[in-house]
């Protein structure tokens, strides 16, 4: 049994344990448990490595201790512009995709009350919020396959537990379409394929989304020495996914009893969470800081709301058909992300720059899901979460050189390890962060950061899977750019 054959089994057939309805996969829990760190302008063009240099708001986010070496209070928005673009290989053709959107990377107040006496210098309040993922995105790709259809997961749905709705979109789609005969077989795969013919396959899925933390954190300074802080975060969760699966007749007949059919998924997604993050800097030289923190996971509430529809023609005379189910699909439950620790160090260089880096670990095994009344799923799922992933390392440097009195030029790398296991590893890539910054100062009291980001990193998925049949894969390069802008009025 290959890699990939071992990866659907745990990854990609869950939608038959137990219900035919049941949704929720191990890469549904990867994509809220990977976050990233840098939001503000500043702290994206060094890498996000925020957890020891302080005095910006992405350290709320990261180590909270960091709002303690303020010495001014402080608000900033920074508002971004995403672009993604895709390059997707399937069967052997490549496909290209791209998509931009304007968002708003972060918001925050800092409230300082500091003293110049020794002791307890000063203690800081920040509110606000950082966004922690984007999910906005267009993935496409497309090949000629002579293997399987994706009508068969109608099939395997409709012979395990019939055609009525009730018991799952999927059979009654297939049914009530005609992509499934009498004795609920697949009518593509017995018209087509087994008579040694071909299928143009092409999938696309548009995504819109984030998770944003609103944060409140409060940091504490003892003699410019130590700096301790906490941060209470409540995450909010938005994913909207709208795929189409079409699959088309690619042998030219019109007498085949098979012509076209397009599967869509509508799914949405909205949760709440809840985490603590907790840190400390210490600072035994004014050239050198050392920075840790430990994030506790995030225990979120989530519900998902999908919708399907299938239009298709079988050539019998009576044109396009088009299915809704009745019902809208609605499911609840909770997923627990992995708790994070990280370690940091910032050199600093006088007043004319640092060096500042952060080590990062997280233990994606240790994502569990949570549902009411369906224990047999919970464990599988759970149990693929834990053989799919490990414990991966996140390593973010950045400097920044002051040119002149107003003006700082800026530079960062990021590397997000792999999260998939050894012998899964094939499935997931790195991802390499590079970006490059100016911050200019408008006297002491307003600032304008601008920076740019490129990002690149490279995933798999199974197209669809089907029971004792090889999944055909689809491998998608993505390439990030953020031009991020931040404005900042200290009071």
């Amino acid at each position: 049994m290959n890699l990939i054959t071992k990866t659907a089994m745990i990854a990609g057939a869950f939608a038959l344990i137990g219900s035919a309805v049941f949704a929720q996969t191990a890469d549904d829990a990867l994509r809220y448990g990977m976050l990233s760190t840098g939001t503000t302008a500043r702290s994206l063009a060094i890498g996000g490595a925020a957890g020891s240099l302080g005095a910006d708001y992405s350290a709320a986010s990261v180590n909270p201790a960091g709002l303690g070496i303020y010495r001014q209070s402080e608000f900033t928005i920074t508002p971004s512009l995403r672009m993604n673009n895709n390059s997707s290989n399937y069967l052997g053709e490549n496909t290209n995709d791209d998509r931009t959107a304007l968002k708003l990377n972060n918001a925050n107040l800092v409230f300082n009350n500091s003293s110049n006496k020794g002791g307890w210098k000063g203690v800081t309040f920040a509110i606000g919020f950082n966004k922690l993922a984007d999910f906005n995105n267009n993935v496409t790709y497309r090949g000629l396959n002579g293997n399987s259809s994706f009508s068969e997961v109608f099939a395997e749905s409709a012979q395990a537990y019939g055609v009525d709705e009730s018991a799952g979109p999927y059979g009654y789609l297939g049914y009530e379409s005609y992509l499934l005969d009498n004795n609920l077989r697949s009518v593509p795969y017995r018209n087509i394929i087994e008579q040694g013919g071909r299928l143009d396959q092409m999938k696309t899925a548009s995504t819109k989304g984030a998770v944003n933390e609103y944060t409140f954190s409060l940091g504490a300074n003892y003699d410019d020495k130590l700096m301790i802080g906490g941060t209470l975060g409540v995450t909010s969760y938005r994913f909207k996914r709208i795929t189409d699966f079409m699959e088309a007749d690619a042998t030219g007949s019109t007498t085949n009893g098979f012509d076209r059919f397009t599967f869509r998924e509508d799914l949405q997604t909205t949760g709440v969470g809840v985490n603590g993050k907790f840190g400390i800097i210490v600072a035994p030289d004014k050239a050198f800081r050392i920075g840790a923190s430990i994030h506790t996971p995030t225990w979120i509430t989530l519900s998902d709301y999908v919708d399907y529809n299938v239009v298709a023609n079988v050539e019998d005379g009576f044109g396009t058909r088009t299915v809704v189910p009745k019902n809208i699909y609605q499911y609840d439950y909770t997923l627990r992300t992995p708790w994070r620790g990280v370690l940091s160090a910032t050199g600093f260089f006088g007043n004319k720059g640092f060096i500042t880096a952060d080590y990062e670990y997280v233990p994606y095994q240790s994502m569990s899901y949570r549902f009411s009344g369906n224990t047999d799923y919970q464990l599988d799922v759970n149990k693929s979460i834990n053989e799919l992933y490990r414990g991966a390392s996140n390593v973010r440097v950045g400097a920044e050189y002051r040119v002149m009195a107003p003006l700082s030029v800026r530079a960062g790398f990021a590397l997000y390890g792999n999260p998939y296991s050894d012998k899964y590893s094939d499935l997931g890539s790195n991802r390499t962060d590079y970006s490059a910054g100016l911050g200019y100062r408008f006297g002491s009291n307003t600032f304008l950061d601008l920076t740019y980001m490129y990002s690149t990193s490279t995933f798999k998925e199974n197209a669809y899977v089907v029971s004792g049949v090889a999944p055909d894969v689809a491998t998608t390069k993505t390439n990030r750019s953020i031009v991020a802008l931040t404005l900042g009025f200290r009071f």
